[in-house]
């Protein structure tokens, strides 16, 4: 029992001899980063809602405070609306950015299982906003002028297909506009070879509103449904 207990020891104090050795090993380097290149473009180092150099920092001060501001009826605002103004569903960290705000948007599908935007109607069914997934949550009347228009949008039953989309963050947008239909048709194809076929971007061209006729790569909302920063505004 006695050499029993003594081999019992000497087993122990080994594997600890050995467990410590191996905690004293130098812990294995990390890969080394991929070299910068010095010629690129120097990513911004934090939110200082300062212009980016593109237009001067009046300009984005002007800018910044159209986001920001609440409009009221006399603006314009409504007859549907979902916030008062552009800051409300982005603003984290600053004016511009994401948030936890989220759209409701629905539909239902059609012959062939194929998604069809709803047909929704408002004002007790005197008036139907066509072929439009996105389900605002205010509106303007009743109020005391129109004391009798009620125009809240609701969901009808058949509108089976019901997710809600948080809003998106929109610094840096406005380089992704700049970017021409071609580029981001190579991004796509280049993708596609590089995986053998199991991740190919799909460049969808989609109507300018602002410009009736005009098609364009789509790069805006949750399903790349807009191809400029004003289409992408409108629908919001």
């Amino acid at each position: 029992m006695a050499f029993a207990s003594r081999s019992l020891r000497v087993t122990c104090l080994a594997l600890l001899v050995a467990l410590c050795g191996a905690c004293r090993q130098r812990p294995p380097t990390p890969p080394s980063k991929p070299p910068v290149d010095p010629g690129g473009p120097n990513a911004a180092t934090g939110f200082d809602n300062l212009s980016n150099g593109v237009v001067t920092d009046a300009t984005h001060r002007e800018d910044l405070a159209a986001f920001d501001d609440v409009e009221q009826i006399a603006d314009g605002l409504g007859p549907l609306y979902n916030a008062q103004s552009c800051r409300e569903c982005h603003q984290h960290p600053v004016s511009g950015g994401p948030s936890q705000v989220t759209e409701l948007r629905v539909g239902h599908n059609g012959p062939g299982g194929r998604f069809v935007n709803p047909d929704i109607p408002i004002g007790r069914g005197t008036t139907v906003v066509n072929d439009r997934t996105l389900v605002n949550d205010r509106a303007i009347c009743p109020n005391a002028q129109f004391p009798d228009s009620e125009i809240q949008e609701r969901v009808p039953d058949g509108e089976r297909i019901r997710t809600t989309r948080i809003s998106l963050n929109l610094l840096g947008d406005g380089f992704v506009e700049a970017v021409d239909d071609t580029t981001l048709e190579r991004i796509g194809r280049a993708q596609c070879r590089r995986t053998n076929g199991k991740i190919c971007g799909q460049a969808l061209r989609v109507p300018i509103v602002e410009a009736p006729g005009a098609t364009r790569v789509g790069r805006f909302g949750w399903k790349n449904q807009h191809a400029s920063l004003l289409s992408f505004s409108g629908d919001a």
